[in-house]
């Protein structure tokens, strides 16, 4: 009877034994599965931008350190410049971004080539393509969109807010405009004909958001427009990017181009630089760019 019981008791110990290494297993697996589940949640260390957009926002919203590598529109913060580059957001090498081993990648609608964006995603990197934005809405969501997918909703959501009373501030502004002048975007003034931009351009909807009337409007897109042409579309402001005036950067030099001075804004003088990135981006800058032109327009008003 005794070995009996001392059998029994052997073999209950046993069980506890088995079930107190179970449940240690049973934990360590939970715990084990609870920081791969925070780590897959865990923000992004690596990021490829491409957009100056982006770029900018990721900044904005305090995640510049987690940057590895940019396009060659992103020039805003200075911090940008010393980042690898990876090229033009819209003439991409797959093997330059892929050799920087980013967890993410983060590009403006238009980046490209197509076949480069399949080559990325084929690599098995998460890739995400953020859609035109070209409105005060557009910015805001892009903005939400980025601090989710770099894990700062709270962040975003302030910078979004912010941008959005800019934006309302805006819109009073030109609602109290008595007119709108006719306004001449040119995207180049250096040699052969400049191209000004007509409809469904961010330019386009720049001027329209600061209270112009973009008199080149019978066409999509951007073309060469001929001294003729120019004086005809009778601008009464001229706005050229800072960046890309292609050496015609005060406003003698490009009133010396032909046909300006024979428009109403060659004869106010009104010729305005601006920098290009930060308006037509529509990033967290563009609405101070647009409150900028639109304090020049609201004085141009006839």
């Amino acid at each position: 009877m005794a070995e009996h019981g001392i059998s029994r008791g052997a073999s209950g110990l046993a069980t506890r034994r088995h079930r107190i290494v179970w449940l240690a297993g049973l934990l360590l697996a939970c715990g084990l599965a609870t920081a791969a589940a925070a780590d897959s949640a865990a923000p992004p260390a690596r990021v490829v931008a491409l957009g100056g957009d982006i770029t900018e926002t990721v900044y904005a919203l305090g995640a510049g350190a987690a940057l590895v590598g940019v396009d060659s529109t992103s020039r805003w913060p200075e911090a940008a410049q010393h980042l690898p580059d990876v090229g033009y957001v819209r003439q991409l090498n797959a093997e330059g971004v892929l050799a920087l081993h980013p967890q993410l990648i983060i590009a403006t609608h238009d980046a490209g080539p197509p076949p480069v964006i399949a080559q990325l995603r084929a690599a098995g990197v998460r890739m995400e393509l953020l859609p035109v934005s070209r409105t005060p809405a557009d910015v805001a969501a892009k903005v939400r969109a980025i601090g989710g997918l770099l894990g700062r909703p709270a962040q975003a959501e302030q910078l979004a807010s912010d941008i959005e009373r800019g934006y309302a501030a805006l819109a009073a502004s030109v609602a109290a405009m008595p007119s709108h002048p006719r306004v001449v975007f040119l995207m180049s003034m250096g040699a052969g004909s400049p191209r000004a931009a007509g409809r469904d351009t961010a330019a386009d909807s720049a001027i329209a958001l600061a209270g112009g009337h973009n008199a080149a409007d019978d066409y999509s897109g951007y073309r060469p427009v001929s001294a003729e042409a120019l004086v005809a579309l009778a601008p009464e402001v001229i706005v050229l990017m800072r960046e890309r005036s292609d050496g015609a950067g005060d406003v003698d030099a490009v009133l010396a181009m032909p046909g300006v001075a024979q428009t109403p804004a060659g004869r106010a003088r009104r010729i305005v630089f601006v920098d290009g990135q930060a308006l037509l981006g529509f990033g967290p800058r563009s609405v101070a760019q647009a409150q900028a032109l639109q304090h020049t327009l609201s004085g141009a008003a006839p």
